[in-house]
């Protein structure tokens, strides 16, 4: 099948709902048993509401990104909450569910769907010069941040919904 890439900058927001949706039933079970406080124990209600904002903001953000951001900046920013799923499957997801021996609630979508199709789409947004290696290191760099803020912000989010 040959999307244009157009049509592939929307299988972002398409595979957060997905990764979202793997992770929404698990999280509350998963965040108690941790051994180690590395991650909030939150609520399955919490959990679903800050899942939601973000897939929704993700949906939000691809549409100005695709019609009202300035070119290229707009595709950055889709390119970028790619780049961010990306280094979410890995950590924590990946490294979660190695550390402590068990699933963590999104590896499986962020392995087999978020870092191949990562891989893709970069390089397809290279092929057609739609990125480059400097702003692709840049956002590599701030991606950890931004998944650790994202998660953190959301979460809070969510507790404002769910009281």
């Amino acid at each position: 099948m040959n999307l244009t890439f157009t049509q592939l900058l929307w299988g972002v927001p398409i595979l957060l709902a997905i990764h979202n949706l793997e992770e929404a039933p698990f999280m509350e079970k998963w965040s108690r048993e941790l051994p180690l406080p590395i991650h909030p124990v939150v609520s399955t209600r919490q959990f679903v509401a800050a899942v939601t904002v973000l897939t929704v903001a993700g949906f939000l953000l691809t549409y100005l990104g695709l019609t009202v951001i300035p070119q290229p900046t707009g595709i950055w920013l889709i390119l970028g909450i790619q780049v961010i799923m990306g280094v979410n499957a890995i950590a924590p997801h990946l490294a979660a569910t190695l550390r402590f021996r068990k699933y963590s609630p999104g590896v499986i979508t962020g392995l087999l769907l978020n870092i191949p199709f990562s891989i893709h789409l970069l390089q397809r947004a290279m092929q057609e010069g739609f990125l480059t290696w400097p702003v692709f290191w840049i956002m590599l760099v701030i991606a950890p941040f931004a998944t650790a803020g994202l998660a953190l912000g959301s979460l809070q989010i969510g507790k404002w919904f769910v009281k």
